[in-house]
């Protein structure tokens, strides 16, 4: 991926994030909304997603192979239980596609649940 490529890929993310937050704003959620977000990646090389899940082993991490001849790896995981700002939201979405950049894992998107 070029680096024009992988700018318009972040921004796109940057842009549903933010509208995820909106929505989540309209339904109630608000700062003291304790939010629990799912996120993931894709990956091609069983060794990439060892490399995101080391740089990400705070976060309980699932992988799950699929394909036989042309193996990919998907990789799902939470944040926990926390009350977010969406400056912090977006903050932690752009950390989770550079990560996943630097292990040549795609971010995939994330969604969060609500725990008021």
């Amino acid at each position: 991926m070029t680096d024009d490529d992988f700018e318009k890929f972040r921004m796109g993310h940057m842009v549903r994030t933010a509208e995820v937050w909106k929505r989540l704003v309209e339904l109630g959620a608000d700062e003291k909304s304790l939010l629990d977000f799912d996120f993931s990646f894709n990956a091609k090389r069983s060794q990439d997603a060892e490399a995101l899940c080391a740089v990400l082993s705070d976060y309980e991490i699932t992988t799950t192979r699929s394909g036989i001849l042309r193996k990919s790896y998907v990789l799902e995981g939470k944040s926990g239980p926390i009350s977010w700002t969406e400056e912090q939201l977006l903050k932690w979405v752009d950390y989770l596609i550079a990560v996943g950049q630097e292990s040549n894992c795609e971010f995939d998107g994330c969604g969060a649940l609500s725990r008021r």
